[in-house]
């Protein structure tokens, strides 16, 4: 469906359905103050709730518009708050926008309000390790060239950088876009791309070995609008350059702090060593996930963490198994908990890198939310662990499923009707029955 059709089949929701029952605090809201700018009778109230499948309909508009190129320039909060007063106009005016050219006038003007041209630029990223001599390399759309100071100056390269930049192999990656910084990240993206080609090709020369193939991404790329020396501006890929990190009393407490929570697997004869091992592993997993560049390869880390600590190799459906039990991992040491829905949605983009073999689909939020996850999973299962004073990972399950209120949890589940949820709460169900 695309987005147009999303948000008609929101507004018809919100127009003619909204509230369709009184909402009982038990799904997972979303509750918002209504701009000032809009009309409402004030003494009940200044905010609106979404909530069940209002809710989910909002993320999912949300998500689209987020994923559209057009809207690339607005930063997430100027997006939500965009959607926001949409959604509240659209509430307040429900009995006005029932008119189908109404509803339709109103969604075309929040749709132009917001969509901006795309521009054609083009990024310029070094490649090291790589000298193409006075060879000019096509691959697709990109141009492979060594750049001398005059070829700098003429691209539009400020001469003060000449001496970092001159005489190297560059990349000359086309984007479109309205935002320079997530073109160049395009741009990288394809920079990578084109740098698996040269090595996956120059490997077919006998003579060549790995060693002769590692090259890289400079860490400063130049951008500039199509044919436009003079708009030619730089970035620099800033997470391989931070300083020295200092060790402050605040971040002192957090490391004593987290010690806490892992102490009993720093003590070799606390476990048995299968049961040490496994944890051990589950955090060094976490570290891998905090090392790599790729949300893609996060992702992945962050998963394997979560099984190693969730599952067994007799469990069928990995995501589903982890999802119900970091929900009741979590209501046995009664902490708030991620939407297991989302923690399975992450989970699934994970077997679609590795299975079906997409790249690019994790972005940093779904990384940090999956790292918040595992790092929580971590510290609650090694306080459960030591709680219960069990020895072996078996029993660790076993008291995870003997949670008492489990029939709450399934209710919930029920009630949040996404197809996730319902998943989760079969495979919960199938488990429990065992």
């Amino acid at each position: 469906m695309n987005l147009s059709k999303k948000i008609k089949k929101f507004c018809k929701k919100l127009t003619f359905e909204y509230p369709r029952d009184e909402f009982n605090g038990k799904s997972s809201p979303m509750m918002g103050y209504v701009p000032d700018d809009i009309e409402i009778d004030r003494t009940k109230g200044n905010y609106f709730v979404l909530y069940d499948e209002y809710y989910r309909d909002y993320y999912e508009i949300f998500k689209t518009l987020r994923d559209e190129l057009s809207l690339e320039y607005l930063k997430d909060n100027e997006l939500k708050n965009a959607l926001w007063h949409f959604t509240c106009e659209t509430i307040a005016g429900y009995s006005d926008y029932r008119n189908t050219d109404r509803l339709k006038e109103k969604i075309n003007e929040f749709s132009s309000s917001m969509l901006r041209p795309l521009e054609e630029y083009e990024v310029l990223i070094p490649i090291l390790y790589l000298d193409v001599k006075d060879l000019e390399i096509k691959i697709g759309d990109v141009t492979i060239k060594k750049f001398d100071e005059l070829a700098l100056q003429d691209w539009g390269i400020p001469s003060d950088v000449f001496r970092e930049t001159a005489n190297k192999t560059m990349a000359i990656i086309p984007e479109k876009g309205n935002n320079p910084k997530l073109i160049c990240d395009r741009a990288r993206r394809k920079a990578d791309f084109i740098i698996r080609i040269l090595q996956v090709s120059l490997s077919t020369d006998p003579y060549i070995q790995d060693k002769n193939l590692l090259f890289k991404q400079g860490v400063c790329s130049f951008y500039r609008k199509r044919d436009s020396p003079s708009s030619v501006r730089s970035q620099w890929q800033s997470r391989y350059n931070f300083p020295p990190l200092v060790i402050d009393e605040r971040l002192e407490k957090s490391i004593n702090n987290f010690l806490c929570n892992i102490s009993d697997i720093l003590e070799e004869e606390k476990y048995l060593p299968e049961l040490r091992e496994r944890f051990e592993r589950a955090l060094m997993w976490i570290g891998r996930s905090i090392e790599e560049k790729d949300p893609d390869i996060k992702i992945i880390n962050l998963s394997t963490a979560l099984e190693t600590i969730l599952t067994n190799k007799s469990d069928g459906k990995k995501g589903e198994t982890l999802a119900y039990r970091m929900l009741l991992l979590n209501a046995h040491v009664k902490r708030p908990f991620i939407d297991p829905a989302k923690v399975l949605w992450i989970y699934e983009l994970r077997s679609n890198i590795i299975h079906g073999s997409q790249i690019g689909i994790a972005s940093d939020h779904e990384y940090s939310t999956m790292k918040f996850v595992a790092i929580e999973t971590l510290r609650y299962s090694l306080e459960i662990l030591h709680r219960d004073g069990l020895k072996d990972h078996n029993n660790f399950i076993k008291a995870i499923k003997s949670y008492n209120e489990s029939k709450t949890i399934l209710d919930w589940l029920k009630e949040q009707g996404d197809k996730r949820s319902l998943e989760i709460k079969k495979c919960m169900e199938n488990d429990l029955a065992k």
